[in-house]
């Protein structure tokens, strides 16, 4: 089982869920993905747990809570995906936008039977214990999903459009600067792979230009220099050399704007 929030570790919120998971599942197997990316960012979770459950193995179970409006109108859900048998446990918010749309869903349900609930009178403030904590234990001990609750059809999705091509120009959407400020953009590798980038290209982000050479990996260029290339994950990634992207163009996780990236001709 794989487990993401975006609580922190100071607290006690993601010892509880692990311990409640271990009641239900002593076998269970829990591997952190992250709990201290900031919080309330929907967007730049989704997009963590896209790229990280891609190195996990067939049919992992992932719970993840990422709910600002945890208590309000939004569901709960488990889903299947069609790709990999994963299965994603947590709030019908976007979070699970980019695995919905790359593995495709299977099945998905809304979370209702309070047999599966840790607690019946469930907390209003706190469904990662309550809620999505055991029906993840549950899952990983072979409990098929439709036993939790009615099929759910429409499940909500991040407002992300695929990158456009436009004669010279790449637009693709801004999605998170890491902790080394590496700016993490939506632009697959082999989504361009039939385009010839260039050595250099210039990228407009937030109001600003900047010449950025093209490379394999940060030690082609100088110190401070900025760079363009595919991350682990086959994502273009927008970094500097012992550096941050993020600072020389200004940018904070909540910048909502589209990275312009120009090609020579």
């Amino acid at each position: 089982m794989a487990f993401l929030t975006d609580w922190g570790l100071s607290s006690y919120y993601v010892s509880v869920c692990k311990s409640v998971i271990k009641r239900i599942n002593q076998n269970a197997d829990i591997i952190d993905i992250t709990h201290s990316a900031g919080h309330f960012n929907i967007k730049k979770y989704a997009a963590i747990i896209f790229r990280a459950c891609q190195d996990f193995e067939e049919g992992t179970v992932f719970l993840c809570v990422v709910d600002p409006t945890v208590g309000s109108p939004r569901k709960p859900i488990a889903l299947k995906t069609s790709k990999y048998n994963y299965y994603f446990v947590g709030p019908d918010n976007g979070l699970f936008t980019f695995v919905m749309q790359e593995f495709g869903v299977e099945k998905s349900v809304e979370l209702s039977d309070k047999r599966f609930f840790y607690k019946t009178d469930y907390s209003s403030t706190f469904h990662g214990r309550d809620i999505f904590a055991p029906v993840a234990a549950y899952i990983s001990k072979g409990i098929n999903i439709d036993h939790f609750g009615p099929k759910t059809e429409k499940l909500a999705n991040l407002d992300v459009q695929r990158p456009i091509i436009e004669d010279n120009k790449i637009i693709c959407d801004y999605l998170y600067s890491d902790d080394f400020g590496n700016i993490e953009t939506n632009l697959s590798s082999n989504y361009i792979e039939h385009l010839d980038l260039s050595k250099k290209v210039t990228v407009e982000i937030n109001g600003t230009k900047e010449v950025v050479r093209v490379v394999k990996n940060y030690s082609e260029v100088k110190k401070g220099e900025l760079l363009l290339h595919v991350d682990s994950s086959g994502f273009y990634e927008i970094s500097a050399n012992q550096s941050s992207a993020a600072n020389k163009f200004n940018l904070t996780d909540d910048f909502e704007g589209k990275i312009k990236i120009y090609l020579e001709l």
